[in-house]
């Protein structure tokens, strides 16, 4: 039911007695121990996003966790205005990427990448590449940019495409950033091979009417 409230922006509430329903725009956000057990792939298809959250083992990482917990313990209130001009910089540029991700431009061969990659990977359905895009260009609204590129649909694959893997009963379903710029390496490849995937010229480039996606 969240789900669906998620997806279509309204929430249906059906009770003995009542049935009304009403706008509903929210972020679900979700988190789970992989150790307790699995989704339905159908269900993790309605994840957009996804991302691993591991331990940190490096001792000089570590040493800085400890050193701001200490910090923090001792003096909340002087922790905190440390730290707030970092937050509101952060907060700045988000708002700033608010403004332009509307106007966040793809090409062709935009779309083609994210086809491929996530047809290569045999991922069923099209939630998977309408996220890559959507989250690409979030991307590159965040970096200040107006335009998305390789970069962007890397970092948006990686979060969107590994839940998506489909997972034998033998073998654990993993995609590393390595595998994912291999294979759109070699996406890059073919869209060079013949002239129906071929880049358009810089004259019909300026010309061409670029399209863009509801965020």
């Amino acid at each position: 039911l969240l789900l669906d409230s998620a997806a279509i922006a309204i929430n249906v509430v059906e009770r003995e007695g009542i049935s009304f329903s009403h706008p509903a725009r929210f972020l679900l956000v979700g988190t789970m121990n992989p150790e307790e057990g699995d989704l339905r792939p159908q269900l993790l298809d309605r994840f957009a996003l996804s991302v691993e959250v591991h331990g940190i083992a490096e001792a000089t990482e570590r040493m800085d966790i400890l050193e701001r917990h200490i910090a923090y313990e001792a003096d909340p209130e002087k922790f905190r205005q440390e730290w707030s001009g970092e937050e509101e910089r952060l907060s700045e540029r988000i708002a700033e990427a608010r403004k332009i991700v509307d106007a966040v431009e793809y090409t062709r061969r935009d779309l083609y990448t994210i086809a491929s990659l996530t047809s290569g990977l045999h991922i069923d359905g099209h939630r998977a590449d309408l996220v890559i895009l959507k989250a690409a260009r979030a991307h590159a609204a965040f970096a200040g940019r107006t335009y998305i590129d390789q970069s962007d649909i890397l970092m948006a694959a990686e979060l969107a495409i590994p839940h998506r893997l489909k997972r034998g009963p033998f073998s654990d379903a993993q995609m590393s950033m390595t595998a994912l710029e291999e294979q759109m390496e070699q996406v890059a490849s073919e869209w060079g091979e013949g002239d129906e995937m071929s880049e358009p010229s810089e004259g019909d480039e300026q010309n061409a009417v670029k399209k863009k996606v509801n965020p």
